[in-house]
């Protein structure tokens, strides 16, 4: 027993662990439910096997056991006790909900991302605290006119982004409701036409993680997948500076100069 429940509090009770700050408030939210829901699993298993064995059939007693309509404190006790229980999580997930979407002011890093039937675009508004002006903003713009293969990463778009300091995402969309998931942060956000989702990562871990989107967005919905890459702040510096401005860069095959990313389609 003991060897298990190392096991379980050493997997966050089976919750992978984030690479960012904010996801500790999502394995916080996990772990609470378990802490809730063992308890109580173990006294309703209780209460059964009790029951079980009290009031089993015996050979020769055909005692039936007391009988009665109402237990005014059984039945109090089974109706407050869920409503505090509630009222306790919602009071965790509204604080930590709080604090997920606060954004900051002033990023070091902020980033356009619009996804769009079937693709993203990624729009650098920001680099370490200081704004580009429209014309020396730059882009990465992918779409299934660049995926040959459903399983060929190296044709995804690229949203580079820096570790340690705070990353922010302007999210849109450009047609449909879309969503934007990046399993490793144990994060998602839908992308809804008329809603300004801003959302804040500060990243702890550099590498490369797969991002998607969750919503079904149509025929081509399962091609719109991405790469993250989080690099050192000073290896994301090094690579802003790199990109010429105003450039759009194409993930994948180079598409006809004539083709604009908003008009991205399949057969394009």
């Amino acid at each position: 027993m003991q060897r298990l429940a190392g096991h379980l509090l050493a997997t966050n009770y089976g919750s992978p662990t984030g690479i960012t700050t904010q996801d500790k408030d999502v394995r916080f939210l996990w772990n609470l439910t378990y802490w809730i829901a063992i308890p109580l699993g173990l006294i309703v298993i209780g209460l059964v096997v009790w029951c079980v064995v009290r009031y089993r059939h015996r050979p020769g007693r055909e005692h039936i056991p007391h009988q009665f309509q109402y237990h005014i404190p059984i039945e109090a006790t089974y109706t407050i006790v869920p409503i505090i229980l509630v009222a306790i999580v919602f009071g965790f997930v509204y604080k930590a909900e709080n604090r997920i979407d606060n954004v900051a002011s002033n990023p070091s890093a902020q980033v356009k991302v619009e996804g769009f039937q079937w693709g993203w675009r990624f729009t650098y508004l920001t680099v370490d605290g200081k704004d580009l002006a429209q014309q020396r903003q730059f882009q990465e713009v992918g779409s299934v006119a660049n995926e040959p293969n459903l399983n060929d990463d190296a044709a995804l778009p690229v949203l580079t982004l820096p570790s340690a300091v705070t990353v922010q995402l302007d999210l849109n969309t450009d047609d449909v409701n879309h969503s934007f998931y990046i399993p490793a942060t144990l994060f998602k956000r839908d992308l809804i036409a008329g809603i300004h989702n801003t959302v804040d990562f500060n990243f702890v871990h550099t590498g490369q993680y797969i991002g998607e989107c969750t919503q079904f967005c149509g025929t081509y919905h399962p091609y719109m997948r991405f790469m993250v890459h989080i690099l050192p702040p000073a290896q994301f510096s090094q690579w802003a500076s790199a990109q010429r401005p105003g450039s759009v860069t194409y993930a994948g095959k180079p598409v006809d100069s004539g083709i604009s990313p908003n008009t991205f389609g399949v057969g394009q």
